[in-house]
């Protein structure tokens, strides 16, 4: 289960009234230092005796609005290369002070301090202590929004102390983007969490209720005569690999071996505008996608891993604003998917060249983001992506987003469009929406596919507003949405609508499904986060939502209802149920006519333990059942152990039966033949993270994995527009049994600040038999016969700041 941020901790909204420092901007003062600071947890320097201290904290947990029941002090000193944080966090009792791996989150206290140098009330830094020194560190935007992907390099010093636990901080200039100019006002919020009680304090508290989180901070004061300059950061790598193949049995196949290196920077153009680079980038060190297995005809969306990437990618989110809460009842497509980036159009891998990225603010209160990124696909495929955002007075926003991808004369894709937001009645109702124009360009073999692919089956035989043209040499379509939601209270409508004509493609750099889609809906939500007699929180969202094709044809037209609580000893139950009732499918015969569909339910039932104890078990299910027949059972169930206070270990076996009416099996003799399927999958997803110190972890990820089906009872569509089938013979045997180990281990060692060793290790060995049964027991003993593909890496980086 996902865990929630330090915004959503921060952000947790109910009640309306007034609480301290809210909503003035409360001012700190910072002093130049007037000795040379050592960063050791103590705060007896003579450097922090000048400084004034800052004790005023507000609660947010347990008892919002309420004074913190544990005493916090903040000091604040700077010099010309840094701006320092000292804090002394009282607690009679011991802290809680688990040791995790740097950017992971652990039920640990920490202190978290929000810095908004630009003082645009929308976005900044987070720089993370936890009492074992562990630093998490993210980019804040949006107002509410977090980007953990972002690393930055500062120091800590953490100790805890008879009387609780000491943090000292201290965040160079060039880590930060803030105008050049003789005096500043920077924006801050500092928040501590104690997890034994569980109380979160900051000094400007936002009410439960209200929203808004960088724009309430505090102001610091005193701060001047300092220049970010133009910092340029150097980190080149090297790299040793070993590829070794196996075939069954295991006998090794093929090996190769290879040295390599690359080459990152960072480069600050001006105070606020940074360009960074990637020659040659190597990311053998992250973790493994899962396995999946996928039998229908769109593919499968796997998450951004690779730190280049995922770094900064808040700028890039076309259609992002400040409401809390989006919905969407169609997978609605992307415009930017960074993982298209070093793939293929046909999915196969191709190496990275170069990568750029420019990010940063421009006067008058413009935001841009561009990325480019050369492969050696296709003789040199080129990506090309721009967004910028144009911040119109306190709560409006208009922004554009555009990309274009080249392969060379055979094919290019361009994408352009337009977002925006307003919010209004003291923030707490949003408007917003987006237009999008693509055109996709090649020869006519090139668009021809894109006619025929699962998107949008141009070649359908009963539709009348598509039609397939083998000449045509580009495609051409559109998309947009629009919603009008509320921010705050304890009841929060949400209306919007989707639409995306037939034409439209992003997935040459973003990620689609389908088109020729509408979908408006309505959603309220009921938001009650005031602690009740049993309860600390109290959710319940239900709404109704019709997806329809430009034909007229009705999809799916549905309800659902979602409760879910905190208890007052924090337990988590939740239960959520979906109706639909029967529709057409345009795409269940791939290509073919439109077929009627059932009416169906689902429900999603899920219980938690408090995240804070050292054993945290949930379970999870979802069930499902077709007026047909059809119907799927998932069930998980998720342990999670600390038995000491640097190891953490997770384990979850899941389990998934399902049986399908009409699964599509092939078109043979002019008819659309279906079949009766047996799907049983089974998983343990495992993981360990080892902490030895809070510069040194060993991270392992194993998944087994193991997937059946079973086709019989064939048979074909009658008529379009039907439910009508008949019995039918097909000689043809598409049963398969997918055996499946997926694992990655790494040791991560920073050993300066910036600089990191890594030791890693990939595996995906899977193997695949002609038949349908599953038995569990032999295929688990027949996945370490299967072929494999594994990978040994020694990776490692050198921070060079110039």
């Amino acid at each position: 289960m996902p865990k929630p941020t330090l915004i959503l901790i921060a952000i947790l909204t109910a009640a309306t009234t007034q609480a301290a420092n809210w909503p003035d901007h409360p001012q700190l003062r910072a002093v130049r230092a007037t000795a040379p600071i050592k960063l050791d947890g103590d705060l007896n320097d003579e450097a922090w005796q000048t400084a004034p201290e800052f004790t005023d904290f507000t609660q947010h947990d347990p008892d919002d609005k309420q004074p913190s029941t544990l005493p916090t002090s903040i000091r604040i000193i700077y010099d010309d290369e840094a701006i320092y944080f000292g804090a002394k966090m009282t607690d009679p009792e011991h802290p809680t002070a688990l040791l995790a791996r740097r950017d992971n989150f652990t039920q640990s206290d920490f202190l978290a301090i929000n810095i908004d140098p630009q003082l645009d009330r929308l976005s900044g830094n987070c720089f993370v202590v936890f009492p074992a020194n562990t630093q998490v560190d993210t980019v804040l935007y949006n107002d509410i929004g977090e980007d953990a992907s972002w690393d930055g390099v500062w120091q800590s010093a953490a100790r805890v102390v008879s009387d609780g636990w000491i943090a000292e901080v201290r965040v160079p200039y060039s880590q930060l983007r803030f105008p050049d100019k003789d005096i500043h006002v920077w924006g801050l919020n500092i928040t501590r969490r104690t997890i034994r009680k569980n109380e979160t304090v900051r000094i400007v508290n936002t009410p439960k209720g209200e929203t808004g989180f960088v724009s309430h901070f505090a102001d610091i004061t005193g701060i001047e005569g300092i220049r970010r300059g133009r910092p340029l950061e150097i980190v080149p790598y090297a790299i040793a690999r070993s590829d070794y193949r196996t075939r069954f049995d295991g006998p090794v196949d093929r090996s190769d071996s290879r040295a390599d290196g690359g080459l990152d920077l960072k480069y600050a153009l001006t105070p606020t505008i940074t360009l960074t680079g990637t020659l040659n980038p190597d990311f053998g060190q992250v973790e493994v996608d899962p396995a999946v297995v996928n039998l229908g005809q769109f593919e499968t969306f796997y998450p951004e891993k690779r730190p280049f990437f995922t770094e900064g990618v808040s700028i890039f989110r076309f259609g992002d604003t400040p409401a809390p809460a989006h919905f969407n009842f169609l997978n609605a497509p992307q415009t930017f998917y960074s993982r298209r980036i070093g793939r293929d159009v046909d999915s196969s891998d191709a190496r990275i060249y170069a990568a750029t990225k420019l990010t940063g603010k421009l006067p008058g209160g413009w935001t841009l983001g561009v990325l480019d990124a050369l492969t050696d696909a296709a003789d040199g495929t080129n990506y090309f992506v721009s967004r910028g955002t144009k911040e119109l007075g306190d709560g409006a926003r208009l922004g554009y987003m555009a990309t274009s991808v080249n392969r060379s004369e055979l094919r290019s894709a361009q994408t352009g469009g337009v977002d925006g937001y307003a919010s209004f009645f003291g923030k707490s109702w949003i408007v917003e929406g987006s237009l999008t124009g693509s055109r996709l360009s090649g020869d006519a073999d090139e668009i021809a596919a894109a006619q025929m692919s699962p998107a949008r089956y141009y070649a359908r035989p009963d539709a009348s507003h598509i039609e397939f043209d083998p000449l045509r040499t580009s495609l051409t379509g559109w998309g947009g949405r629009a919603m009008v939601s509320k921010t705050t209270g304890l009841w929060r409508p949400i209306v919007q609508v989707h639409a995306y004509s037939p034409g439209f493609e992003t997935n040459d750099l973003g990620f689609m499904t389908r088109t020729d889609m509408i979908s408006p809906s309505a959603v309220m939500m009921y938001v009650n986060q005031n602690p009740g007699k049993r309860t600390r929180e109290r959710n319940v969202w239900f709404g109704a939502w019709q997806n329809a094709n430009f034909d007229g044809d009705t999809l799916e037209r549905g309800v659902f209802a979602d409760w879910f609580v905190t208890t007052t000893n924090y337990l988590r139950p939740r239960a959520a149920i979906f109706l639909t009732a029967g529709g057409f499918d345009d795409r269940l015969t791939r290509g073919g006519p439109v077929v009627r569909t059932p009416r169906y339910w689902s429900s999603d039932l899920s219980f938690g333990t408090d995240e804070r104890k050292k054993f945290v078990f949930e379970v999870e299910s979802h069930l499902e059942r077709g007026g047909d027949g059809s119907y799927m059972r998932q069930f998980a169930i998720g342990l999670t152990a600390r038995p000491a206070s640097n190891l953490q270990l997770e384990i979850e076996p899941g389990f998934a039966h399902g049986h399908t009416v009409t699964q599509y099996v092939a078109r043979a003799d002019g008819r659309y033949i279906f079949a009766e399927l047996e799907q049983r999958e089974f998983e343990i997803a495992t993981r360990a993270d080892w902490t030895l110190t809070s510069k040194l972890s060993f991270q392992l990820y194993m998944q087994p994995f193991i997937a059946s089906g079973d086709y019989h009872d064939y048979h074909a569509l009658v008529a379009p527009r039907t439910r009508e089938y008949e019995p039918v013979a097909y000689s043809a045997s598409p049963n398969f049994n997918f055996r499946s180990v997926r694992g990655s281990a790494v040791v991560r060692w920073e050993f300066r600040p910036g600089s990191a060793l890594y030791v890693a290790w990939n595996e995906n060995r899977a193997g695949e038999v002609g038949v349908g049964d599953f038995n569990l027991s032999r295929d688990l003993r027949a996945i370490p016969s299967s072929p494999s593909h594994d990978v040994f890496m020694v990776k490692v980086s050198y921070w060079l700041p110039m």
